[in-house]
C-alpha cells in the first residue's frame, strides 16, 4: 500500500469527500526530456571532425577540422535563416585528429592537434568566439594524438581536456585556477582496451562524465563505454570503470566513433555516437542512448540506441545552454530542440480512468477542448495522473497513488455541441513489448542475477527497474539469451515467470516486491465503504506447467482444475543448471504466479488514494456469506467523471484474486 496521510484515509471514508485529481502533461518519457529536432541547416561542407558550444549570450560557435584547415563559424542570433554556412579560417591542424570547443560566458576554449599530430593545441576567445587568440601548447605526447573532448565546470571555469595518445592510451589534462596541468596523466583502464575510437566529455556539476568508443581487450568486441573522472562529487582524479552502452562483436562489420554527451534539460545524460556498418546506405549514422531516468553514478543500464537523421563518422556535437533548449550540429547540418514546459490540464479535467495490471498499464483522459488543444499535447508525452481528495487543512488537496503513462493516441472529438480531447495511454509493460532486440543478448550462468538481468533488460527499453524482491530473486543466476525480434516483455515475463516476486508501475519506474501476506484496507462495515462487490469461478489460463531444462524435465499441476476443465499446459524454458529438484521449483513458481494473477470476483468502492496492485484486503459482505473474507488486488482500476449530464463518479474498481 503507499503510503498515506491519516487526514486522507480517514477523509475518503465520508459521505461528503471532495475529489480532486491532477493531471499535469510532460515533454518527456518517465523522467528522460523528449527532444523534437528541427533542422535549421543542410550544407554541402565535407564530413570532418567537428565540434559545437553555445555562449552565455546565445551566440553558437561551431569549429571543423577540414583536411588540416582549423574554421569556426559564429551565429550570434542564431535560427532557421542564421548564415550557416560562413566559415573563418583561425589556423592549421592535423589532418584527421579531433577538435572540441567549450564554452562559459563570453569565454570559448578551441582544443585541435597541432600539425605533427604530437601536440595539444588551445586558442582562447574571451569574446564569445568573435576573435581568437594564438594557439598555445599544452602538452607534447612521444605518441600522436587522435581524438579530443573538453569541458569547463560552469561555477567556477575549471576546466578538463581529455585526449587520446597512441592505440589505446587515455588521458586527462586539468585546468585549476587558471592554469593547466604540465603533463597529461593516463587513466587506469588501458589494459581493457584494445584500441580507442572516440572521447567524450562534459562536465555535470559534479563530475566529468565521459563517453569512449574502441575495442575491448583482448576480445576485440566493439564498444561505446560511459565512464566518469571524479572531481567534486566523486574523489578527485579517480576514474570509474567502463560500462557498456552500445556493442558489437569482434566479427561484426558494425564499428563506432566520434562519441560525445550532453544533458538534455541540463539533467541526466545522454551519449551520442557514430554507428559504421559494411554496406549500409549510409556510411555513417549517428546514434542517441541514455539511462533511465534519476540513475546515479556510471550507469550500467542504457537504452537501445535510437538513430539520428545526422549522418557523420564524426558523431553530433551537441550543446545544451539551458533547460529549455538543445542545439546540435555536423560540419554540413544544424538542429535545435525546444524543450516544452509541463502543463498542467487539471481544469480542463472531465474524465479520467486507468487499469493497472500484472503485465499492462491502461488510461484514459478526456479534457474539455472548450478553448483549443492546448500546445504540447502529443503522442509520447508523459501523463502524470494523480488522484486525491481535499484533505488537508483548508481543503488543500492530498495524493497517494500517482500513475504515470506515455499518451498513444490524441483525438479531438465534437459531440452534443461540445468539444473533447481524449487522450489514450499506456504504460512501462507496453514500452517493454514495443521494444524488440536488435541483436542477440546473452549472459552465461553465474554473470548476473535475475534481478539484475531484469534491470538491464527494462533500461534497455527505457524504463527504470528498482526493488528488492526476494533471496532467490537476488541470487539466481542463470544462463540468458534474448534472440534477435523478440521484446523485452517476453523476456521479461521469462525471468519473472521462474521466481516468486511480483512488479508493481511506480510513478516514473517498475519495482520488484514480494506480495505481502497481511491485509492492508478493509471493506464494508466499519472499513472503507463499498458499492459493489461480486464472486466467480472461471478455467484458469494454466493448470499444468513444464519446466524444460538442460538436464531435467519437471511438472507443477493443478490437480482440481485438471479434473474440472481438462489440461492447459504452459510450457516454460529454463537454462538454470541444477538438479531436478530446480526445476520442479521452478515449474511450480509458474504456476504460482498464474495462480496469484487469476481473477475470482471484484469490488467497486469510493476510490482509495493508497491501493497498489498485489495489496491484500479484507471484504465483509453478509449478503455474499463473506466476513473479513482476504483477497488480493490482482488488477486495479480507478474512474473519475464530471461529464455534463451524467452522475459524476470516482471510483476504485478492482479486480480480486485468491490468497493463496
Amino acid at each position: 500500500m503507499k503510503p498515506i496521510s491519516a487526514t486522507l484515509r480517514d477523509h475518503q471514508r465520508r459521505p461528503d469527500r471532495l475529489p480532486h485529481v491532477r493531471v499535469i502533461v510532460r515533454a518527456e518519457r518517465w523522467g528522460v526530456p523528449l527532444l523534437p529536432w528541427e533542422r535549421l541547416y543542410t550544407g554541402d561542407e565535407g564530413d570532418c571532425p567537428h565540434a559545437l558550444a553555445v555562449t552565455g549570450d546565445g551566440a553558437v560557435i561551431r569549429a571543423r577540422n577540414d583536411g588540416g584547415t582549423l574554421a569556426v563559424s559564429r551565429v550570434a542570433n542564431p535560427g532557421a535563416g542564421s548564415a550557416w554556412g560562413a566559415w573563418s579560417e583561425v589556423g592549421d591542424a592535423e589532418d584527421g585528429a579531433g577538435v572540441a570547443l567549450a564554452a562559459r560566458g563570453k569565454e570559448v576554449l578551441l582544443l585541435s592537434v597541432a600539425s605533427g599530430g604530437r601536440a595539444l593545441a588551445l586558442r582562447r576567445s574571451t569574446d564569445g568566439g568573435a576573435t581568437w587568440s594564438a594557439p598555445d601548447t599544452l602538452v607534447r605526447e612521444s605518441a600522436g594524438i587522435g581524438w579530443v573532448a573538453l569541458a569547463v565546470r560552469a561555477s567556477d571555469g575549471d576546466a578538463c581536456a581529455f585526449y587520446t595518445s597512441g592505440r589505446n592510451g587515455l588521458k586527462r589534462l586539468r585546468r585549476r585556477a587558471g592554469s593547466w596541468d604540465a603533463a597529461g596523466v593516463a587513466w587506469n583502464r588501458g589494459a581493457e582496451v584494445a584500441a580507442l575510437t572516440g572521447v567524450g566529455a562534459i562536465h555535470d556539476g559534479g563530475d566529468y562524465r565521459l563517453v569512449v568508443s574502441g575495442r575491448a581487450h583482448p576480445s576485440g568486441s566493439k564498444h561505446v563505454w560511459a565512464a566518469f573522472l571524479g572531481d567534486t562529487g566523486f574523489p578527485p582524479d579517480s576514474w570509474s570503470g567502463l560500462n557498456v552502452i552500445a556493442e558489437s562483436d569482434a566479427s561484426s562489420a558494425r564499428e563506432f566513433t566520434g562519441p560525445s554527451l550532453f544533458r538534455p534539460g541540463l539533467a541526466g545524460q545522454r551519449a551520442v555516437f557514430s554507428a559504421t556498418d559494411a554496406g549500409s546506405e549510409t556510411p555513417a549514422r549517428v546514434y542517441t542512448s541514455h539511462p533511465p531516468a534519476f540513475v546515479l553514478g556510471n550507469p550500467d543500464g542504457w537504452s537501445e540506441p535510437e538513430p539520428h537523421e545526422a549522418t557523420s563518422a564524426f558523431g553530433l556535437s551537441v550543446a545544451t545552454p539551458d533547460a529549455a533548449t538543445a542545439w546540435a550540429s555536423t560540419p554540413d547540418g544544424v538542429w535545435r530542440a525546444r524543450l516544452a514546459p509541463n502543463l498542467e490540464v487539471s481544469e480542463a479535467l472531465v474524465e479520467a480512468s486507468w487499469r493497472l495490471a500484472p503485465f499492462a498499464t491502461r488510461a484514459r483522459v478526456v479534457l474539455d477542448d472548450a478553448g483549443g488543444a492546448p500546445v504540447g499535447l502529443a503522442p509520447g508525452s508523459t501523463v502524470a495522473i494523480s488522484p486525491g481528495y481535499r484533505s488537508a487543512p483548508g481543503e488543500a488537496p492530498e495524493f497517494g497513488l500517482s500513475v504515470r503513462v506515455v499518451i498513444d493516441r490524441v483525438t479531438r472529438e465534437s459531440a452534443g455541441g461540445r468539444a473533447r480531447l481524449v487522450l489514450e495511454c499506456s504504460g512501462h509493460w507496453e514500452r517493454l513489448a514495443s521494444w524488440r532486440a536488435s541483436q542477440v543478448w546473452q549472459t552465461p550462468a553465474g554473470e548476473r542475477s535475475r534481478g539484475r538481468l531484469f534491470w538491464l533488460l527494462c533500461a534497455r527499453a527505457g524504463v527504470r527497474a528498482g526493488g528488492q524482491g526476494s533471496a532467490e530473486w537476488s541470487a539466481s543466476s542463470p544462463a540468458f539469451v534474448i534472440p534477435p525480434g523478440e521484446s523485452a516483455l517476453s523476456a521479461a515475463r521469462r525471468l519473472l515467470g521462474a521466481s516468486r516476486v511480483a512488479v508493481i508501475s511506480d510513478g516514473h519506474r517498475l519495482d520488484v516486491i514480494v506480495p505481502g501476506e497481511e491485509v492492508v484496507e478493509r471493506y464494508g462495515p466499519g472499513g472503507h465503504p463499498v458499492d459493489a462487490v461480486g464472486l466467480g469461478d472461471a478455467a484458469p489460463a494454466t493448470n499444468w506447467v513444464r519446466a524444460r531444462g538442460p538436464a531435467h524435465d519437471a511438472d507443477a499441476h493443478d490437480f482440481a482444475s485438471i479434473y474440472r476443465d481438462g489440461q492447459r499446459l504452459q510450457l516454460v524454458r529454463t537454462l538454470d543448471p541444477g538438479a531436478e529438484t530446480g526445476a520442479v521449483a521452478h515449474a511450480a513458481a509458474y504456476l504460482e504466479q498464474d495462480r496469484r494473477e487469476r481473477g475470482a470476483g471484484f469490488l467497486v468502492a469510493p476510490f482509495h488514494a493508497g491501493l497498489q496492485l498485489f495489496d491484500a484486503i479484507a471484504v465483509t459482505d453478509e449478503r455474499l456469506g463473506l466476513r473479513e473474507r482476504p483477497f488480493r488486488i490482482v488488477e486495479l482500476g480507478m474512474e473519475y467523471s464530471r461529464r455534463p449530464g451524467r452522475p459524476p463518479r470516482y471510483d476504485s474498481v478492482l479486480t480480486l484474486g485468491e490468497m493463496h
